[in-house]
C-alpha cells in the first residue's frame, strides 16, 4: 500500500488566486475589445458623415458619353437633390430613373471619393426615323423605342434622317424592330410608311406609291419588297406621273394602277 502524495496547502491557495486573476484578465480584455469596436465604428461613422463626402452642387456630377443631349438636360432628368452623403447616394434608383428615358438606352453611375463627384456615363439612344404616334411628333429607333420630339428641341445635335413613318400605333410598334431592317435593304429605297390606316401599309418609293394592305408578319413585308424589285423597270415602260400607286397586297399577284391617258377628242 502506497501513500497518496498530499499537496501542500499554500499550493493549492496560489493556484486558486492565479486562476481568479486570469479570469479577471480576460474580463477585462473583453471590456476592452468592446471599447475598441465601439470607437472604431464611432469613428466610421463620424468620418464617413462629415462635410467633405458631400455631394453639394451639381458640378460635381459629371455627364460623359451625350452627343444630342446637352448636360444641362440630363442634369434635369436625374433631378438630384443637394447636398447629398456619397455614400448614401441611391445610384441604383438614379440609373433606373434615366434609363426609364425614351433617349437614353444604357447608363451608369461610378462614386468618386478623390475628389468628391459621381460620373453618369449614358448611352443615348439614335433615332432612325422620324415618327408621328397618336397625332405627336417625334423618332423612333431601330429597337422600336418612339422618343417625342420634344426632347430634342434644345439638343446639342439634332437627329438626322430619312425615313418617315406615320400612324405608328402601340401594336406596330412591337413589330418594328423585326420590320425597320427589311425596309433599309430593300432594293427600291424606302422614303416613309404611311401607317394611318391600320387595314392598309402604304410604302412610298422611289417607283411611287407602294400598298401593301395589312401587316400580317415580317415573311410577307418580305415577299412585298421582293416583288417591289422585279418591279425596278417599271419606270422605263410607263411614264412616273401616270402610275397612282403598285399594289402588292397579293405579292403573287402585284398589279400597277394607272391614271387613264385623255382621249384626242377631250
Amino acid at each position: 500500500m502506497t501513500d497518496s502524495p498530499l499537496i501542500p496547502t499554500d499550493s493549492l491557495k496560489n493556484q486558486r488566486q492565479n486562476l481568479r486573476h486570469q479570469r479577471r484578465l480576460k474580463g477585462w480584455q473583453g471590456v476592452w475589445r468592446f471599447l475598441f469596436l465601439c470607437g472604431m465604428t464611432g469613428g466610421l461613422i463620424w468620418g464617413v458623415s462629415l462635410p467633405h463626402w458631400l455631394i453639394r452642387e451639381k458640378s460635381q456630377v459629371k455627364i460623359l458619353g451625350n452627343e444630342r443631349l446637352h448636360q444641362e438636360q440630363i442634369h434635369t432628368l436625374l433631378d438630384m437633390s443637394y447636398p447629398q452623403l456619397i455614400w448614401k447616394l441611391p445610384i441604383h434608383q438614379l440609373r433606373q430613373k434615366l434609363e426609364n428615358e425614351p433617349p437614353l438606352e444604357r447608363v451608369y453611375l461610378t462614386r468618386q471619393l478623390l475628389p468628391v463627384e459621381v460620373t453618369v456615363t449614358v448611352k443615348e439612344r439614335q433615332p432612325v426615323a422620324e415618327a408621328t404616334m397618336q397625332g405627336k411628333a417625334g423618332f423612333i429607333d431601330a429597337q422600336g423605342v418612339w422618343i417625342p420630339r420634344s426632347f430634342y428641341q434644345d439638343a446639342q445635335v439634332k437627329p438626322s434622317v430619312q425615313l418617315k413613318v406615320l400612324g405608328l400605333s402601340p401594336q406596330s410598334l412591337t413589330y418594328w424592330e423585326s420590320i425597320y431592317p427589311l425596309i433599309i435593304s430593300s432594293p427600291v429605297e424606302i422614303t416613309a410608311m404611311d401607317w394611318r390606316d391600320p387595314s392598309n401599309l402604304i410604302l412610298h418609293t422611289a417607283l411611287g406609291k407602294v400598298h401593301c394592305g395589312t401587316y400580317r408578319n415580317r415573311e410577307q413585308l418580305l415577299k412585298q419588297l421582293q416583288g417591289l424589285s422585279k418591279l425596278r423597270q417599271l419606270s422605263s415602260q410607263v411614264a412616273q406621273e401616270r402610275i397612282i400607286y403598285l399594289d402588292l397586297s397579293n405579292p403573287d399577284a402585284p398589279s400597277v394602277h394607272l391614271k387613264e391617258i385623255p382621249s384626242k377628242s377631250e
